[in-house]
């Protein structure tokens, strides 16, 4: 079988990380990397970078989507902004092509994930301060019991 390689305690350092926002960002990633992993776009990029390679990227662009999320509720920005700098702070010599790609992905990556969240009580935005008991719900494998 198969097993994701995005893992829970990526997204913690401690008990108090263990935050709604992180385990957004933590299912997030996951989407993320099911998007790049059935990309047919995404080919060259992974043929051109390992499975661990892959799973940091997804990692660090889930976590600094949290600016976004922070910008948007704020009103600061009008919308969730995707932003090329995540891309480009992870792989700094990125083509345009590859990171209009990754940003493809990402984008549709969290078009689903934001479907998926419409309908889960757990309300990992509006309660992103509170703790998220989710994470101590895993199991060793990573999937909750």
């Amino acid at each position: 079988m198969d097993v994701d390689p995005i893992k829970a305690e990526y997204f913690y350092k401690n008990a108090a990380e263990k935050t709604k926002l992180n385990w957004f960002c933590y299912e997030y990633a996951f989407v993320l990397y099911s998007q790049i992993r059935s990309s047919h776009k995404l080919t060259r990029y992974r043929n051109n970078n390992t499975q661990d390679q892959i799973t940091a990227f997804c990692v660090h662009f889930s976590k600094s989507m949290k600016q976004s999320i922070f910008d948007k509720l704020s009103g600061r920005t009008a919308i969730t902004i995707l932003d090329e700098a995540y891309v480009y702070s992870f792989y700094p010599d990125s083509s345009h092509s590859q990171t209009g790609k990754l940003l493809t992905a990402a984008s549709e990556a969290w078009d689903e994930h934001l479907s998926i969240c419409e309908t889960c009580p757990t309300r990992c935005i509006s309660e992103m301060y509170e703790m998220c008991g989710m994470f101590d719900r895993m199991d060793e494998d990573g999937f909750l019991f």
